[in-house]
């Protein structure tokens, strides 16, 4: 029997069991007598020999019942294949030849039409399973060849037919990986192959090639031409995934999808409205968080001054227990930082004539300023797998604080902002756009005047919302606390996709902004499509409007409630052009965060010199106070105040007046005017007489010396230091 295997065409030589393959094909005949049909061997299947099975139909033969095939096994090692055979049973019927006599003579068996050999036919997709023409071998009627089993999975074969009418005979190769073969791929070909005994998995790596047929018309071309078949491989298909077969194949222009969501919630002050900067500041710094900064510095101080490495002498060794008030005292120095902008710290103590800033040594010494900082601690907590645990507490402080106290509007923004850090940190990124681009990235949603409700670090691997979808994990980690309400939070198109959309949608949040023309989930017909200068383009599908829009540039959107509506606006040159509605309202909702740092940058505070979880204690600090005067200026019933006063409103209490402080204790104390009771004995000499006088021993004026004036006085004030003297005009005017 001459057939051919594999590339080569070599002819597959007879071959012969061996003894021990004998005994076990005479053992399982014995054990096997009652069945029928064809017999194949385990050891011989697994040995991945050249082997050629053929089976013949039962009873009487018709030209449509012929189930002829070929079974050839394909082997990939590169030694040579073990000479086997397999003989015939005594209790089985003679097997027909592969090829009938009919087919010898080049003539089909249904009805001795010519057959006709054509050219191997070329798939489209050059990735695919490969479809080939062969020579004719055996033939199948189209009835036999429309029967074949269903390859429509992704876990099947790649299997090609060709259902056409006419004389002649197409032999088509179907091509599988072995290896990769599953149970379920031999069950929905059991019809193709001969009867074959169940095997254990393993022994489904030697599975061989059918080969079939089906019928083809006369009109075929020439040989030198090659014919190109559609490929239909759901692995190689342009639209592979569903929600792109969805995106290509369902959008509309139709804008009925579009849902309506109620905004539930209302913008509002969730505590009674300050009635002064420092109260609406001590909203967001609390004595929770003083308390938890005052405990956690003081432990890290002793921690400190005992390591070994700390010398004898050492300041930490004499380290004094940080109170509240010393800690705000501290807080209220760390801010003036950024009011008056000194290079280094110990600057800010200097006596020379050019610093000479004396409010900072009144409050403060230097030493005791840097050793505060330097225990500076917010936990005593260790973790190695969470990398934010040293600055954990006072997110979490500051998030769950924003949450309680206020509800935000029905806009809100989402986008990244950037702590400076150059030094060496695993999750330091580097983001091209941004002033500041090495540093910490931070994930923030806030309001779109820059009130920030919420802050997530970007810890890198090991964070919870790292991994597959990270984008889409950060939106819905920020966004926790704000769902079913009805916001609308714009994003950019690092976050933004058809997915989120519909995501969001079913929370009832819509969301609007730029979109990645590169993303699987867009419409083809959208990222094909070139428009002229102010043209729209709009798609929908499932409350999801994508839209592209032509400016300088092509613009890629997505919005979720608006449409496609063109509204008229100004642009910068101060001219009335037209945009779509969602574009607008992005560019007026989205610049928050961006606002947020550029009010954090007219007064910073933070410095080189600090750790990277330190830095973002300050960073955290001066988003309380930002978050302070916007508060304050949106809820309280006194007079708007700008950025500037309000922080200076804030250090005059936290800072207050050592000379005042001093008026305010000497009025703790009831002060009255009394004569001096010193006396002295002077000579006085009255005409020619010489005599000894006692009077009172007058003092200098304290009121009348400032002005400088020499005035003597009989009075004093003994509950004063020193028992100054005191004319009764200057008494009134000090202790007023």
């Amino acid at each position: 029997m001459d057939s051919k295997a594999g590339p080569s065409k070599s002819k597959i030589k007879q071959t012969f069991f061996t003894s021990r393959t004998k005994n076990k094909r005479r053992h399982r005949d014995d054990l096997d007598s009652e069945g029928s049909g064809e017999y194949i061997d385990e050891d011989i299947y697994s040995q991945g020999a050249h082997e050629e099975f053929s089976s013949s139909s039962e009873g009487t033969g018709s030209d449509n019942d012929l189930s002829i095939f070929n079974v050839r096994q394909k082997t990939k090692t590169t030694c040579p294949p073990k000479k086997t055979s397999l003989r015939p049973r005594a209790d089985d019927t003679p097997s027909q030849p592969s090829r009938s006599s009919a087919s010898k003579r080049g003539l089909s068996e249904s009805n001795h039409s010519p057959i006709i050999q054509c050219k191997r036919l070329k798939p489209m997709n050059r990735d695919g399973p490969t479809t080939r023409l062969k020579k004719p071998g055996t033939c199948v009627t189209s009835a036999q060849s429309s029967n074949l089993p269903s390859t429509s999975s992704a876990s099947k074969p790649a299997l090609r037919q060709l259902e056409l009418d006419g004389n002649g005979i197409f032999e088509f190769k179907y091509e599988f990986d072995c290896r990769a073969t599953s149970p379920s791929i031999v069950q929905d070909c059991g019809d193709l192959l001969p009867d074959i005994p169940e095997r254990h998995d393993a022994s489904l790596s030697a599975l061989p090639e059918p080969m079939f047929k089906c019928s083809t018309p006369s009109n075929l071309p020439d040989d030198d031409d090659d014919v190109h078949l559609p490929d239909y491989s759901p692995h190689k298909s342009p639209h592979n995934s569903p929600s792109r077969d969805g995106a290509t194949n369902t959008w509309s222009s139709n804008p009925t999808s579009m849902k309506i969501i109620n905004f539930t919630k209302k913008q509002e002050l969730l505590v009674p409205p300050p009635t002064d900067p420092y109260e609406a500041f001590r909203l967001l710094i609390d004595d929770e968080l003083l308390d938890l900064i005052v405990r956690e510095t003081n432990a890290n101080a002793l921690r400190v001054g005992s390591a070994e490495n700390v010398k004898r002498k050492s300041r930490i060794k004499n380290w004094k227990e940080l109170t509240k008030e010393e800690l705000l005292t501290f807080l209220g120095l760390l801010l003036h930082t950024g009011t008056i902008r000194l290079n280094r710290i110990s600057d800010y103590w200097k006596r020379h004539y050019l610093f000479n800033i004396s409010c900072f040594a009144k409050f403060m010494s230097r030493n005791r300023f840097l050793l505060i900082l330097r225990c500076l601690h917010f936990t005593s907590e260790t973790s190695e797998e969470d990398r934010l645990i040293k600055i954990r507490a006072l997110m979490d402080h500051f998030n769950n604080r924003m949450n309680t106290i206020y509800c935000p509007g029905k806009e809100l923004s989402l986008d990244e902002s950037m702590v400076l850090w150059r030094g060496r940190l695993l999750f330091r990124k580097y983001i091209k756009n941004k002033r500041q681009k090495y540093g910490i990235k931070l994930y923030v949603l806030a309001e779109p005047d820059g009130t920030v409700l919420k802050c997530q670090v970007y810890a890198g691997a090991n964070d919870e919302t790292s991994g597959a979808g990270h984008a889409g994990k950060i939106v819905l980690k920020l966004l926790e606390e704000r769902l079913d309400c009805g916001h609308h939070v714009y994003m950019d198109n690092d976050y933004n996709s058809y997915g989120l959309a519909v995501e969001l949608l079913d929370r009832q949040t819509y969301c609007t902004g730029t979109l990645r023309k590169n993303l699987k989930e867009n419409p083809i017909d959208i990222e094909t499509i070139s428009l002229k200068k102010g043209e729209n383009k709009s798609l929908f599908l499932n409350g999801v409007h994508i839209g592209k829009w032509r400016d300088k540039q092509h613009v890629l959107y997505i919005s979720t409630e608006h449409g496609d509506e063109m509204m008229e606006t100004i642009s910068k040159k101060g001219s009335v052009v037209m945009k779509p509605v969602a574009i607008i309202h992005y560019n007026n909702f989205m610049s928050a965060i961006d606002l947020q740092d550029q009010i954090l940058d007219y007064y910073p505070v933070q410095r080189k010199t600090l750790l990277w979880y330190k830095k973002l204690f300050v960073h955290m600090l001066q988003m309380s106070l930002s978050n302070a005067f916007y508060l304050y200026n949106k809820f309280s019933a006194f007079d708007k105040m700008n950025l500037y006063d309000f922080r200076l409103n804030i250090l005059e209490t936290l800072l207050p007046d050592p000379n005042e402080v001093n008026r305010r204790n000497v009025l703790k104390v009831k002060h009255e005017l009394t004569k001096i009771e010193k006396t002295r004995t002077r000579l006085k000499k009255v005409g020619s007489v010489v005599k000894e006088t006692t009077e009172v021993a007058r003092k200098e004026c304290k009121g009348c010396k400032a002005q400088k004036k020499r005035v003597q006085t009989i009075y004093e004030c003994k509950q004063c230091e020193g028992s100054p003297g005191f004319c009764t005009k200057c008494f009134c005017l000090v202790h007023s």
